[in-house]
């Protein structure tokens, strides 16, 4: 392989064993968040609309580091992947942490491993009046659809000139499309049976200690 391996790992619902988004907004704000997220479900609302919506109502209740400690309280990492970060970071193999959500409330769960990650997902900034602006500068582009915020392809597509990229994720929306312009997918469901539906090569993703085992083979 001549190609340096990278790794691109979802958070949500992969790096994590849950939603991290939806269980901190349900701490603070839980029949507003269920309301937000069954427009969202029926598609009244898109992606981006319904998390800023969600966050919003949180932010006039609570503060960024009542978020980080619940954040933190809701996220239990998947089993293996401190020891896959370690190996990585002595084969000096790349992993990007790419999430639609928050850093806000990703950094906290992920702080141990700060210096072996770049973490890429939508940032809050508050104002002087501390309302908040939502920002998807890290990966975004005019061609990708508004809907999302963060283009996932968009880091895909800059990674893979000099990458083998290797995908990990579960969504069938934004993972999806960026896990199909990656050389390997290891999925959960459901982009797992979304993929086998579309006849695409995947590996059916269980845990970090089998995605270190693969990279080792290679």
């Amino acid at each position: 392989m001549t190609n340096k391996i990278s790794l691109i790992i979802d958070f949500d619902d992969t790096i994590v064993e849950s939603n991290t988004a939806r269980d901190v907004l349900r701490d603070f704000v839980p029949s507003e968040y269920d309301q937000i997220a069954k427009l969202y479900r029926t598609k009244k609302i898109n992606f981006r609309t319904y998390q800023e919506l969600s966050f919003e109502k949180a932010f006039k209740v609570t503060d960024t580091s009542k978020i980080e400690t619940s954040s933190k309280k809701n996220s239990i990492i998947r089993s293996g992947f401190k020891n896959l970060v370690n190996y990585c970071e002595k084969k000096e193999i790349n992993i990007y942490v790419l999430s639609s959500g928050l850093d806000m409330y990703i950094n906290p769960v992920l702080k141990e491993f700060e210096k072996s990650l770049n973490v890429i997902a939508a940032e809050v900034h508050f104002d002087k009046n501390k309302n908040p602006n939502f920002e998807y500068k890290k990966s975004f582009d005019d061609m990708c659809s508004p809907d999302w915020g963060i283009c996932k392809c968009k880091t895909v597509e800059q990674l893979r000139k000099n990458s083998f990229l290797i995908y990990v994720g579960d969504g069938i929306t934004t993972d999806l499309c960026a896990s199909v312009k990656c050389d390997e997918i290891f999925a959960l469901n459901p982009l797992y049976n979304s993929l086998l539906e579309r006849k695409i090569t995947v590996n059916k993703f269980e845990n970090f200690k089998q995605l270190e085992k693969h990279i080792t083979n290679l």
